[in-house]
């Protein structure tokens, strides 16, 4: 079983040059990048097409259901996330489109969803969508902004040690479950025991974004260290996530930034297990 550490985040704020929140409200923080900022993340405008020219580089794959990219004429390039989709549906494309490469043009109509909707997307698994790797410095401290547009939702930073083959919902134990069925792969090992894919990350945190029906650009209000404490130590990169969930519905989101910030709190780098505090995320082992 993983054990899960807390990420502190008491201490000092950023270097002058950063911005104050506009608001912070319910926990949701609305801030621009300072100015000037550069964005580490490559393709977080979500602008350029991959090879396909059906889905943003450097970005999971969009499926047409779920996960579409669309155009604004005054926002340009975004994804837009539908979790009000039945699972059972959503499983069952995915396999046509991931697992036996079907084309984006086949994804079929949404069907109605009934209430309560449990049984969707929102209820179950969460609209995922992941960034590609991105690497950080040993003991480098980043902000993450994001717009987005709709219900609240989640933003994560998930941490690695090294770089890993990427697939789609390759961090979703569930539908790996689906696709190994689906491929005629083996659910058991040589020992008889339960064949499980693991989530491979071994640091997360996570910030709120969202709760309006305009453009908003967020972040987090504490700088994050994906490599400060010893257990995320040997961390290298780092992937971002997208993450709708409930209630279902519609939501957008665009311009995902990482930017590298100046925080000169040492607490914040290695703090004592005992001093931790539970704020926006949680580092995992």
């Amino acid at each position: 079983m993983k054990r899960c550490f807390a990420l502190i985040v008491a201490g000092t704020m950023l270097a002058a040059t950063a911005p104050k929140p506009e608001a912070v409200v319910d926990d949701v923080t609305v801030e621009s990048p300072p100015e000037g900022a550069v964005n580490l993340l490559p393709r977080g405008d979500l602008e350029q097409s991959r090879e396909d020219e059906e889905s943003p580089a450097g970005w999971q794959r969009v499926d047409g259901l779920v996960y579409r990219w669309r155009r604004d004429a005054q926002h340009g390039r975004y994804i837009h996330i539908d979790t009000d989709v039945a699972q059972r549906q959503a499983y069952e494309w995915w396999i046509r489109r991931f697992v036996r490469g079907e084309a984006l043009s086949a994804a079929p109509v949404k069907t109605p969803t009934t209430p309560p909707k449990y049984d969707t997307i929102a209820g179950l698994d969460g609209g995922f969508y992941w960034s590609d790797y991105m690497p950080v410095k040993p003991g480098g401290a980043y902000k993450v902004y994001v717009d987005a547009r709709g219900p609240k939702a989640k933003v994560f930073i998930r941490g690695y040690d090294k770089i890993l083959p990427l697939s789609f919902a390759d961090e979703t134990p569930a539908v790996q479950q689906v696709f190994r069925r689906a491929k005629g792969e083996p659910e058991t090992d040589a020992k008889g025991k339960p064949v499980r894919y693991r989530r491979r990350y071994a640091y997360q945190s996570w910030f709120a974004v969202g709760g309006s029906d305009e453009w908003k650009t967020y972040t987090h209000v504490m700088p994050r260290h994906p490599n400060g404490r010893e257990i995320t130590e040997n961390v290298r990169y780092i992937r971002i996530t997208l993450y709708p969930y409930w209630p279902p519905g519609e939501y957008d989101f665009d311009n995902i930034r990482v930017v590298e910030v100046k925080d000169d709190d040492p607490r914040r780098g290695k703090p004592e297990a005992e001093e931790a505090d539970l704020e926006e995320g949680k580092v995992v082992r």
